[in-house]
């Protein structure tokens, strides 16, 4: 082990709760996987205990919604604490077995479940706002929306995958936290074009053995070495493609979830021999978080010794899952040309179809100075920032934050861009109670009560808050022939959460 003695921090405490019905097979599993690195690994035995226990959930907060402060509090309303953590000024870990997942907040947009090693990589490839960034391997998009979001969306984020049925979870993750810096398209990283042109920063979270996932899988497996040796080739050419991508100047981030020093060190190894001088490695190093230092040798074989400065994250040292990265710049000094890509200038007309966000709810123009409407065919219009640079190859699959549809008149928001701008609307809002909130989840419809609508100019869509967050879209209907109301959920089913008519009874009563 490269790290000293004297440096490594005691092992994270282990768990009290009770061991899974099938933990005999999993500390078998993890005994025959730990011993693979028991040269390399501080204390194997630790590591195994590690494995076995249950990993603790993390999330990062929507910095475009909300302070840390006011969503550590808005959980405690619910029962749920959340500790900060020290290294992410954005992060948070839960202190109790509580699925933030399934907290209207999550559907809500205000936060972003993600494992904490899982952040490492974007807090490494340090995006900066304007600047032009390739998520070579996206999917699911939770490091993408983590690079929107640094990025204070502003700027170009293309997000691209290879598997057409992974990026329905990239589309519905940007849509809900209200990010409209991204493009997203679909190409195999390894030939991804030229075309595109070249980034400022390009991260490749490359597929691999998912060793470090163990604790997190149901029933985990082991690979043979040949499967470890055709998926280093596999990471091998997407790194040197990332590297032929990236300005000069530039930063590439490679990360795995795996311990595999085949798939990692040997990887960025290969790849720095195979760029000699054009390539050096930066040290790996985020303050707050203690890791392992990369290896420089492994069965016989040496790797650069700039490999030190990688970073390996063993889970029982902070109690997490296990990863690797390793930050890579490019030689040289130059800014990204616009050459390689275009602008999409929208015609002035397509401002009339803000006339649903300014107009119906009164949210002021000039919030909407830096966006660029963008339609979409006939019946879609979507946001995008005013210095969005497009890939010229391959063509996006989804471009944007969706923002108004034409599906019938009138023209109706939707519920990303509502999210995104529903705390600045001015009318026709309206705030519900615990009851009604309950019936908006399950996408039914609620009746209002003539003081709620103080707000509400005449029938149609409004904002939805609770307390004193916007949660979504609705449609308020009227009785022709009495004075009632009621609220229509326009919810999107694919956010929906099974919720009960009634809060559950309080054990302590």
């Amino acid at each position: 082990m490269d790290t000293p003695e004297a440096e490594r921090p005691a092992a994270a405490p282990t768990s009290e709760r009770p061991m899974a019905p099938d933990f005999p097979t999993r500390q078998a599993l993890a005994r025959q996987l730990v011993a693979r690195y028991a040269g390399i690994v501080d204390d194997p035995e630790a590591l195994i205990r590690c494995l076995l226990e249950p990993l603790p959930t993390t999330f990062w907060r929507n910095p475009l919604r909300l302070s840390r402060e006011a969503l550590t509090a808005l959980l405690a309303r619910s029962g749920i604490e959340a500790l900060p953590m020290s290294w992410n000024p954005d992060g948070l870990r839960l202190a109790s077995d509580a699925r933030p997942g399934q907290h209207w907040g999550f559907m809500a947009g205000l936060y972003q479940v993600q494992e904490e090693v899982s952040m490492l990589p974007v807090q490494l490839l340090d995006p900066q706002p304007g600047e032009r960034v390739l998520d070579l391997c996206a999917a699911p998009g939770n490091k993408t929306a983590q690079i929107a979001m640094a990025m204070a969306n502003t700027g170009t984020v293309v997000a691209n995958d290879s598997g057409r049925g992974r990026i329905s979870a990239i589309r519905q993750t940007l849509k809900r936290l209200g990010l409209m810096n991204v493009a997203i398209t679909l190409k195999d990283g390894q030939s991804y074009p030229s075309r595109a042109g070249q980034f400022d920063r390009v991260l490749v979270d490359a597929p691999c053995t998912c060793e470090g996932t163990f604790r997190k899988v149901r029933v985990p497996q082991l690979v043979s070495d040949e499967f470890r040796q055709r998926t280093a080739r596999v990471q091998e050419r997407l790194l040197r493609r990332a590297v032929q991508l990236v300005r000069p100047g530039g930063r590439v981030v490679y990360s795995t979830c795996t311990f595999s020093p085949e798939e990692n060190e040997a990887v960025v190894d290969a790849v720095l021999r195979d760029h000699r001088g054009a390539l050096r490695l930066l040290p790996a190093h985020v303050a707050g978080f203690d890791a392992a230092s990369g290896l420089t040798q492994w069965n016989g074989q040496r790797f650069d010794d700039q490999l030190r400065g990688s970073l390996r994250v063993w889970p029982h040292w902070r109690n997490t899952g296990g990863f690797f990265v390793a930050v890579l710049e490019k030689r040289g000094s130059a800014r990204v040309s616009d050459d390689a890509a275009t602008y999409f200038q929208p015609p002035e007309e397509h401002r009339d179809w803000l006339k649903p966000l300014t107009e119906r709810l009164g949210i002021p123009e000039a919030v909407f100075s830096r966006v660029q409407p963008v339609k979409r065919g006939a019946r879609h219009l979507h946001f995008l920032p005013a210095d969005h640079r497009l890939p010229l190859a391959p063509p996006p699959e989804m471009l944007g934050l969706p923002a108004v549809r034409r599906k019938s008149l009138p023209l109706k928001p939707t519920t990303a861009a509502v999210l995104l701008y529903g705390d600045q609307a001015s009318r026709n809002w309206l705030a519900v109670d615990d009851a009604q909130f309950r019936a908006y989840l399950r996408r039914e419809d609620a009746e209002l009560r003539e003081a709620q609508l103080g707000h509400c100019e005449q029938p149609g869509y409004v904002v939805v808050r609770y307390q004193g967050v916007t949660v979504g879209l609705g449609q308020l209907i009227r009785d022709r022939d009495a004075p009632r109301a009621w609220l229509r959920s326009l919810m999107p089913k694919a956010w929906s959460l099974n919720v009960p008519e009634q809060e559950p009874a309080d054990p302590d009563q």
